[in-house]
């Protein structure tokens, strides 16, 4: 048996008094007269031992009457199955994120389920109790032990968040490894699969965790998956292609769900899809003509109760013109030229190696070096360019340099073919070729090359001759040669319809924006491309409620970004420099909270090693009962009041009709 309030036992010394007051009786004596005295021993033999038993019994009722009076205010418990003893410490951590706004059996969302059980678990626990609140924001408050007081107010405050937490670093902030106290810990939670972690750990043995599971009605959800563009290249009043995957993480079939796009707050297309149970489907919008440099875009679907993952926003920034440049000498080829004379999408130079500025290689997004003899100087500068992310083709002349090829990098060596070759039809499914063809037949007829250049025999190289051999290839990061010059008198390659489009593809290969068109809110650091950023410029990202400087870091002619990522909230952030904006940045709550898959209670228990119990009751009333049985014990302080009462009534019948 335990107490709730020990300290009060000491008001057993009080059962004293009537001991006292029963030794040493201070009532006066009473005279009495006798006409007789020869009666006298007659009536004391008569009373005397009817009053000693009246007397003791009196003196039993009350020193009954003041135990048990006494344990009542101590709060008697008989401790249940779980506990020994009663701690003075408490640690609740209430799971806040997202999804926790699914639906419990009451109607109800599991946040606010949770949030009920916690205010019936203060009310279990005495008044000198205190409390450690922890939710995934991990904010000051969780740090120390609050009254109840402090922790029902607190209760009232908390929001849903969008930060996901695993049981390790839960339970880590939770307990404090140099505490060696006894501490209860309830843990009032979804149990996720896809956000839990690592099962297993070991439960330090001065804590007693206890696992209160909110179980769903269901587990459906339908969101919002991925999105990407198919045509980033806009030529004139061409529509942008936008590719958006909804996921069903349910076990029935969904019909009928309407899908929506919006590009800066106006609806441009909507669509109705059918996805399959546990499956995925892609649908494709045409996004209007009249884009904007900055677009801010979101897709979205009605879906219910969980509804925080039903938008997904995203920016289009229309980029810049590419800036090709084509060094030549006068023996060339003259196709380059023709190939980037879109003005819509390329800003083209060409210079010939004698007139050659240097600078303008490091203002170029794309070279082309077209069949010219390689120099130190320009492959010093090749390089440099290349280490700093930039995209050089190399086109040879009918005797190119090896030991300059070397220095760039190029392992190759001479070809020994005296006719050309047939080049192969490429590979269909190699993302290089992906939107390049409307029908792709792996029979129509191949252009032919004779090589002076050997470049292995490499599957993954964007053109192979039939023999295995490579014509186009990507031979590392930023350098792409071609086995045989352009000329007719080596190669076909230039008068065949493949020629433009593979030489569009390079082209994008050298994008210089890679800001992505969304990110996540737990992404700890992206990387955004900017131009002219010194080391000095403080950059801040701000929307309409909100305003942070993220630490920085210059990386070429992009700044990489630590992302406060317990700060940021799905939709859109400025970038801004000295109250200019820069660009606009989407970011989005992470996919794993939108998979709903529990643990069920019967799985919980083998999740921890240790003192481990799973409370599990669907009604607030039966959670506390259960609650008290269990963990707490059952209560004597009630009995003891009644035994108090039946003893001091014992007490008042006896000095009444005791004779």
């Amino acid at each position: 048996m335990d107490f709730l309030r020990p300290q009060l036992l000491y008001g057993l010394f009080a059962l004293a008094i009537p001991i006292i007051i029963h030794l040493f009786n201070f009532r006066k004596t009473k005279r009495v007269y006798f006409s007789s005295t020869r009666f006298l021993k007659q009536v004391k033999d008569a009373t005397s031992s009817k009053l000693k038993l009246k007397h003791y019994l009196i003196l039993l009722s009350r020193l009954l009457f003041l135990f048990f009076l006494i344990m009542a205010f101590a709060q008697p418990i008989v401790p249940g199955e779980g506990n020994t003893s009663i701690a003075s410490k408490v640690a609740m951590y209430l799971d806040n994120s997202f999804s926790m706004s699914n639906e419990v059996d009451d109607g109800r969302s599991a946040f606010n389920s949770a949030i009920n059980r916690a205010n019936e678990l203060i009310k279990v626990y005495p008044k000198g109790t205190t409390f450690k609140l922890l939710t995934n924001d991990f904010d000051p408050f969780s740090i120390t032990y609050k009254s109840s007081t402090e922790v029902e107010d607190q209760l009232t405050k908390i929001q849903m968040t969008g930060i996901s937490r695993s049981a390790d670093e839960i339970l880590n902030r939770l307990a404090n490894e140099n505490d060696t106290d006894s501490l209860d810990v309830f843990w009032m939670s979804d149990f996720q699969k896809s956000t839990f972690g690592e099962s297993g750990q070991k439960v330090a043995d001065q804590l007693k965790l206890n696992l209160i599971p909110e179980l769903f009605t269901a587990n459906a959800n339908v969101f919002v998956d991925s999105l990407y563009i198919e045509n980033p290249f806009l030529i004139g009043n061409e529509k942008l292609k936008l590719n958006v995957l909804i996921s069903n993480r349910g076990d029935a079939d969904v019909s009928g769900l309407g899908v929506k796009v919006f590009m800066d707050k106006r609806q441009v297309s909507t669509a109705l899809v059918d996805i399959p149970a546990l499956g995925k489907k892609e649908i494709s919008f045409d996004v209007g003509y009249d884009l904007k440099k900055l677009n801010r875009g979101r897709v979205s679907i009605e879906e219910y109760p969980v509804t925080f993952d039903n938008d997904l926003y995203f920016v289009i920034n229309q980029l810049d013109k590419i800036a090709v440049l084509e060094v030549r000498n006068e023996n060339s080829s003259k196709y380059i030229k023709e190939v980037y004379a879109n003005t819509n999408l390329f800003d083209f130079k060409s210079y010939d190696i004698s007139n050659l500025n240097y600078n303008e290689l490091d203002k170029s997004d794309f070279i082309i070096m077209n069949e010219l003899d390689l120099t130190s100087a320009l492959v010093s500068a090749l390089m440099k360019k290349i280490n700093n992310d930039g995209h050089v083709l190399l086109i040879p002349n009918s005797k190119p340099d090896l030991s300059n090829l070397g220095l760039l990098g190029a392992n190759v060596s001479f070809s020994e073919a005296e006719v050309k070759y047939k080049i192969a039809s490429p590979d269909f499914n190699d993302p290089f070729y992906e939107n390049v063809f409307e029908e792709k037949n792996p029979r129509f007829q191949m252009p032919e090359a004779q090589p002076v250049l050997f470049l292995g025999n490499d599957k993954t190289a964007y053109l192979n001759f039939q023999n295995g051999s490579s014509y186009l290839r990507q031979i590392k990061k930023g350098l792409t040669i071609l086995a045989a010059p352009l000329s007719n008198e080596y190669s076909t390659f230039a008068n065949h319809a493949l020629f433009v489009p593979v030489m569009y593809k390079l082209a994008a290969l050298s994008e210089r924006d890679p800001n992505r068109l969304y990110y996540y809110t737990d992404d700890n650091y992206i990387n955004v491309q900017i131009d002219s950023i010194r080391v000095d410029n403080v950059l801040k990202l701000s929307n309409n409620d909100v305003e942070l400087i993220p630490s920085q870091r210059i990386l070429n002619n992009s700044v990489q970004l630590q992302l406060p990522s317990n700060e940021l909230k799905s939709g859109f952030y400025n970038l801004t420099f000295k109250g200019d904006t820069i660009t606009t940045l989407a970011f989005n709550v992470p996919q794993t909270e939108s998979n709903l898959d529990q643990f069920e209670p019967e799985e919980l228990t083998g999740l921890y090693q240790g003192n481990v119990q799973v409370i599990s009751s669907t009604d607030e009333t039966n959670f506390r009962n259960q609650l008290e049985s269990k963990y707490q014990g059952q209560p004597l302080w009630k009995l003891a009041i009644v035994l108090a009462l039946v003893f001091l009534l014992s007490e008042v019948l006896l000095i009444r009709f005791f004779p």
